[in-house]
């Protein structure tokens, strides 16, 4: 037999490839040895900022350090090649009346980092304003995810019921103590392209299930604790229209998700559910609806996060009338936790009146604790072909169960 042998060409191809990865890659880290050389660094021994400020890029070293917890009351800019330390337990915060831009270049980056360089050293960057002037571009973010009130990660985006803006472009968010990126419930991360969130200790990204948008494919996400985009709504019902789009990382369900409008599922999307979680389609104090229609090539995944059976609850449609309600060309497994009071892990009841209707076809139902479907009869609507039309295995209390 001939032996494959590589030929100059392909060789040449080779180095040529490693090479334009490896200049990427030293690009990303932005890692130069100066850069943690504090003796020229100015501190930054104030406690806010209250009119417009620039910081540039002063030496080749640390430019400024950050003592304590730095507010901005105005707008803050920060120029290329700035290296911002913080000392424990310092961090930067973005006020309503304040907005940060920092705009780095791909050859010279802005770097956020720690004094100490542990994870979760510095609280991060936590933006509460909605302001336009909010943007991170070539810029490296590293070490912070510590205490904060208004949340753990490197960088925060709003908090509670104070929404907030910001833009995130072709910079490195790595090494948060918690998560890359924490978007709470109406903020907005806008302008989120060529990015890389890595080897942070849980999410890349977690945010509001509400907020979901699409995560456009020039991010990139690798080697964080928990490889999944976070979703989770605090059991609060969900009023407006959410379509979850396909994207490289898979989704991760946290928590007791209640729609009160239409959820539309995209073919090939994987969602993970964690423990005690639950999706709930509200038709009676909402509008809700559940419209997950995969492909035969691209099925969609609604799975638990463990290997097991019971780990989450249920998609429970309740007093959910709408020919929406169509679950086909999907993988459902790992619900029916028993203690979440559900008869099936896919359940249609009509508590206190109100009718339901639901179509599930092509789809496989299995390892549920509970039965895999059941339907209170009176007042529901169903395919007639329910049963024979998809696939169950291992369903501990039985395949389908028609009250």
């Amino acid at each position: 037999m001939k032996a494959n042998v590589a030929t100059p060409i392909t060789i040449a191809a080779i180095v040529v490839f490693m090479s334009a990865c490896n200049k990427e890659h030293e690009l990303l880290n932005n890692n130069e040895f100066f850069r943690k050389d504090e003796s020229a660094t100015q501190v930054i021994d104030y406690n806010s900022i209250n009119t417009d400020m620039v910081w540039e890029d002063r030496v080749n070293g640390v430019d400024y350090t950050v003592k304590s917890n730095l507010v901005l009351n105005a707008r803050l800019t920060i120029k290329p090649g700035v290296t911002v330390m913080f000392e424990d337990g310092a961090g930067i915060q973005v006020n309503e009346e304040g907005a940060i831009t920092a705009i780095g270049e791909d050859a010279n980056r802005i770097l956020f980092t720690s004094k100490s360089g542990k994870r979760g050293a510095w609280k991060g960057i936590t933006v509460l304003s909605n302001s336009p002037m909010n943007v991170f571009s070539f810029c490296k973010i590293e070490h912070g995810g510590g205490n904060n009130s208004f949340g753990s990660a490197n960088l925060i985006i709003g908090s509670g019921d104070n929404s907030a803006m910001a833009e995130v472009s072709h910079s490195e968010i790595t090494a948060s103590k918690t998560a890359g990126i924490l978007l709470s419930k109406g903020s907005k991360l806008h302008g989120f392209v060529h990015n890389i969130i890595h080897t942070n200790t849980t999410f890349p990204l977690t945010m509001s299930f509400s907020d979901v948008f699409a995560i456009e494919s020039s991010n990139r996400f690798s080697n964080n604790g928990m490889e999944f985009i976070e979703l989770s709504e605090n059991g609060r019902m969900i009023t407006e229209p959410v379509a979850l789009p396909k994207c490289q990382e898979p989704y991760l369900v946290s928590g007791e998700i209640n729609i009160g409008n239409e959820l539309k599922i995209a073919p090939g999307v994987k969602i993970y559910m964690n423990t005690n979680s639950g999706i709930t389609i509200d038709g009676k104090r909402g509008n809700g609806s559940f419209y997950a229609v995969g492909q035969p090539n691209q099925p969609i995944q609604i799975a638990a996060i463990y290997n097991s059976a019971g780990v989450w609850g249920a998609i429970k449609f309740k007093s959910s009338y709408s020919d929406n309600n169509r679950i086909e060309y999907c993988h459902i497994s790992g619900g029916g936790l028993t203690t979440y009071g559900n008869e099936g892990m896919i359940s249609v009841i009509n508590p206190e009146g109100g009718m339901s209707n639901i179509t599930v076809r092509n789809s496989t139902i299995m390892n549920s604790a509970a039965i895999g479907i059941y339907i209170q009869s009176a007042n529901s609507e169903y395919n007639s072909d329910i049963t024979t039309a998809n696939q169950f295995i291992n369903c501990a209390k039985g395949n389908i169960h028609i009250e």
